[in-house]
């Protein structure tokens, strides 16, 4: 009896051990971020001033009634992961154009951590507070089963935002707007669903009647953009679903939207493969690929070479309000164009119309 106890303990303080050293590593990553720490091979053949000067051209051709930010999803971020070269690049992009808002799709963080310190460096990157991130179910696992998470989820991934308006005690959903170009933010939740002593992946009808009643009303004239974890989900043989529990209702609720504004689309991440489906009445929903590398094939759709520049893949998001036209720039690897449950080939841009 006194042996297992012993083993008992020796794993316990093993496992404590080795979580306060993971979350220790993550502590220790750089406090700014430095542009000096992209790669040569991202400056090779003119690569990202190439990127610079393609988004630079498709803001020339926009009539100046447009809206542009970085799009970013599943980052993982882990210290020894590709992921910490994004916010360099960035940076970079960001200071060749001056683009002041990030959406983060969720999955910040890689296992049972919720690292500050992605949040922090996507903020200097764009020298701004204006990082925008749902929850995903990765943020979700960092808590405890026998509690109710979304607080401290909140804080840490959107403590640094003052202008979000949320839905809900929790603070697992919100909008925010930008008054000035009559853009409206909606960031939904899909782990609200409290079963079994823990949160599942779901949306509940509290958060779709606050959709349908407060988010989605707006003044005519307003743009409403919607970013979420998933509403549906690409799986392996490259069928699309919706996913996870409810998301028919929210769907149903987007797509037969009769209000004043102008739902422009409606952006994911979850599945790390990128996918494109245009809703009953003209409304695209975005499925976007990991920022993280993943070595395994099985869960992306576009090679991914570490040590070069297919390693990292996030967007810039071009949307022409008057063509009603939007251009998802790819950084790093190439995205996929396909329709539903056609994969589609490599682009450097996926052009959608709304």
């Amino acid at each position: 009896m006194i042996s297992k106890c012993k083993r008992l303990i020796f794993v316990c303080l093993f496992t404590i051990l080795i979580a306060a050293l993971t979350l220790d590593s993550c502590d220790k990553l750089p406090e700014k971020v430095l542009v000096s720490e992209i790669p040569d091979y991202y400056f090779e053949h003119n690569y990202l001033d190439k990127c610079v000067n393609n988004i630079k051209e498709a803001i020339g051709e926009c009539s100046g009634d447009y809206e542009m930010f970085f799009w970013i999803t599943d980052m993982h971020w882990e210290p020894d992961l590709n992921t910490r070269r994004s916010p360099s690049l960035i940076k970079y992009i960001n200071e060749q154009i001056g683009i002041n808002i990030i959406l983060n799709g969720g999955d910040t963080a890689n296992s049972q951590i919720l690292c500050k310190n992605a949040i922090g460096q996507l903020v200097q990157a764009i020298g701004s507070d204006r990082v925008y991130t749902v929850t995903g179910n990765h943020e979700i696992n960092d808590a405890s089963r026998y509690e109710c998470p979304f607080q401290r989820v909140a804080d840490e991934l959107r403590g640094h935002n003052t202008d979000i308006i949320y839905g809900d005690g929790d603070k697992s959903y919100f909008y925010f707007d930008d008054t000035e170009k009559k853009t409206r933010y909606v960031g939904l939740s899909s782990y609200r669903l409290y079963l079994n002593n823990k949160y599942e992946s779901g949306y509940d009808y509290k958060q779709l009647s606050w959709l349908k009643s407060v988010a989605l009303n707006t003044e005519k004239g307003w743009s409403i953009i919607i970013f979420t974890h998933s509403l549906y989900v690409v799986d392996t043989d490259d069928t699309l679903v919706p996913s996870p529990y409810g998301a028919d209702n929210f769907i149903d609720a987007i797509d037969n939207y009769k209000g004043d504004g102008t739902i422009v689309c409606v952006l994911m991440g979850h599945s790390h493969r990128d996918r494109i489906h245009i809703g009953r009445t003209g409304v695209p929903y975005i499925v976007s690929a990991c920022d993280r590398f993943a070595s395994y094939k099985g869960d992306i759709n576009v090679d991914r070479v570490p040590g070069a520049i297919s390693e990292q893949h996030f967007e810039v998001v071009i949307i022409d309000k008057e063509k009603r036209k939007i251009k998802f720039y790819s950084i790093g690897s190439n995205a996929r164009d396909g329709i539903d449950d056609d994969p589609g080939k490599p682009v450097d841009v996926r052009i959608v119309k709304y």
